[in-house]
């Protein structure tokens, strides 16, 4: 369903991913607490893969824990788009998972999503981790307001 630890892939690996139903997961807390390179995420996509974006975090190579973040600086570095990005924290992440129903906003899935306090949607990554949601809704029920 979904192959992580990608750092090291070459063009024929990104090419066999790009070619199949799985989904590239990148890893980008792992790359930086073990001083790696990130996977080639922009490589990636560029060959047609699914790739979603996961913070991998334990206590051995990746204990950030702060996934927005993660996400921001591999973005920044792998050249990455916001909506790529939100796209890799969402919906493919819920495709590496095996979730339907969830990762998008449209009709008939459930409604789980946070807002922040931004004036543009791309601060959101622009302050690589700065910014926390607001308020955070479940199944279209709004469940919190931080």
């Amino acid at each position: 369903m979904s192959a992580d630890h990608l750092e090291a892939s070459t063009d024929k690996e990104i090419q066999e991913l790009a070619a199949s139903e799985t989904v590239a997961v990148v890893l980008p807390g792992a790359s930086m607490g073990l001083g790696m390179p990130y996977a080639p995420a922009r490589k990636l996509l560029d060959a047609g893969a699914c790739v979603a974006i996961a913070s991998d975090w334990n206590p051995g190579s990746a204990p950030m824990g702060d996934l927005l973040m993660q996400a921001a600086v591999m973005s920044a570095s792998e050249k990455l788009s916001t909506a790529e990005v939100f796209a890799g924290l969402t919906v493919r992440a819920a495709k590496a998972l095996g979730l339907a129903g969830v990762g998008a906003l449209q009709p008939g899935m459930d409604a789980d999503f946070q807002a922040y306090e931004a004036e543009d949607y791309r601060d959101i990554l622009y302050y690589q981790g700065k910014l926390k949601p607001t308020t955070l809704w479940k199944q279209g029920q709004k469940i919190i307001m931080l």
